[in-house]
This record gives C-alpha cells, structure tokens and sequence, in this order.
C-alpha cells in the first residue's frame, strides 16, 4: 500500500485543488477552503491547556493565502470546537476571526458544534451553505443529493498508518469532495471503515471511484482510490478492512 509521487498540490477536478496542509483552493473564486479548526478545543476539554493551536493555525492560514493571493477564505464549519469559551478564550477567538478578516473575504459556515445562531457571537455572520464554481460548500453534517458536487467537511478522514498513526486525508469523487480536518487534536475517521463507506455513500459517492489524497503540512501524497486502498489492506491482513 503506497502512495503516488508526492507534490505540493494534487488536481481534484472543476478547478478544485488538495494542498499540503490539508486545504483546498478553489480556482475560479480565488477562494481557500478550511475544515474543521475546532479553535479552543484546548479550553473546551477542561481548561488546562493553553489555546496554542490557535495561533500554528492561524500561521499556516495566512501563509496559505499570501502564497495563492486568495480573495477569499471559506472556513467549512467547526470553527470553534464550543461556543461555550471563557471571555478570555472567547476574545482570542474574535481577535483570530478580526485578524483574517483584513486579508480576505472571510465566509464561515456553519458547522455542528457551533450553528449559525449560536456561532455568530463568536465568528460574526454565519451561513448554512454557499456555492462555488457550481459546487456546494456546506459542514456535511446532514447530507443531500441534488446534482451538485458537494464540499465538505465535518468527516475527519484519515489514512491509518499503524499503531497510533494516522495523517489528514481529502477524498474525491464526482459527487463529492471531503476537506481533511486542519485540528491537530483528531486521528480523524479512517477511511477504510464502514462509516465512511456509509457517510460517502450518502452523496452517492462510491468507495471504488473515490481517490484518496493525504496530507501532510508539507506534502500531498496520491493513494488511489478508497477501493483499491482496502484490496491492499486485505491482502495485507490489516484489521481495519474487516469492518
């Protein structure tokens, strides 16, 4: 089970593009696309820990838009992890949000863990879904078919390396793109399980015609499709493939 040669960027179709660092440019729009940041995990969990994701975050955000001149940058939902921060937590979360907002266009979606309403105290303007160059960005969290492309996020998918291991992966298929989780704090939904058979199937997006590209902050690595990445994992008798 082996990757293709690794790049800085892989073609996904329609003008959308895998980065390293587990992003997606949108051609068309000059638009960056971000998944999943789960800002202030780190206080949601307990409060213990300092909010230090926030600004590696931010850094690999910025580089990323400087480096594409992007117009615009779409964060895909799951913005914050809660919108039940401290007012300390809550202002470096607005600083963040202030911050980009002086680069670019900042469109926020909605995700689960933080709805429209709830999130807009936090985030500013929420919205539910948008669309660009004739795909439809929404979190993913309640699926729909209706002859759009669609890019999500909300499924944390991952390629299993072993052990602990895992690294961010984006799948693609004609019906859908999934953008991988920017948090460092997720092993993420391994691709080769049933649940994300069942969660791509429900965009009508079929284990053997959806390519599978990892990504690391540096790299992007080509895998094949998910169907192909399950024959090896069979005939390497790897747990995972069994369920």
């Amino acid at each position: 089970m082996s990757a293709g040669p690794r790049a800085n960027s892989v073609a996904l179709g329609g003008g959308a593009t895998a980065l390293a660092g587990g992003m997606l440019w949108i051609e068309t729009t000059a638009s960056l696309v971000v998944a999943d940041l789960h800002l202030g995990y780190e206080e949601a969990i307990g409060g213990a820990l300092p909010l230090w994701s926030l600004d590696d975050s931010l850094k690999g955000i910025e580089t990323a838009l400087a480096s594409y001149c992007a117009r615009e940058l779409i964060l895909l939902g799951d913005v914050v992890h809660s919108v039940r921060l401290s007012e300390g937590a809550g202002d470096r979360v607005d600083g963040a949000m202030q911050r980009l907002r002086r680069v670019c266009t900042l469109t926020v979606v909605a995700g689960n863990h933080e709805g429209a309403t709830r999130g807009r105290a936090l985030l500013g303007e929420c919205v539910e879904a948008v669309e660009r160059a004739g795909m439809l960005l929404h979190h993913g969290d309640r699926p729909r078919i209706d002859g759009l492309r669609h890019v999500i996020g909300h499924l944390h998918p991952s390629v299993a390396l072993g052990g602990e291991r895992s690294v961010p992966a984006f799948l693609s298929a004609r019906e859908l793109i999934v953008v991988p989780a920017s948090t460092p704090y997720s092993r993420g939904l391994n691709i080769l399980t049933r649940d994300c058979r069942d969660a791509i199937g429900a965009y009508g997006a079929h284990p053997s015609s959806t390519q599978v590209v990892a990504a690391t902050d540096t790299h992007c690595y080509p895998f094949g499709t998910i169907g192909e990445l399950a024959r090896a994992a069979r005939a390497l008798r790897f747990p995972e493939s069994n369920r």
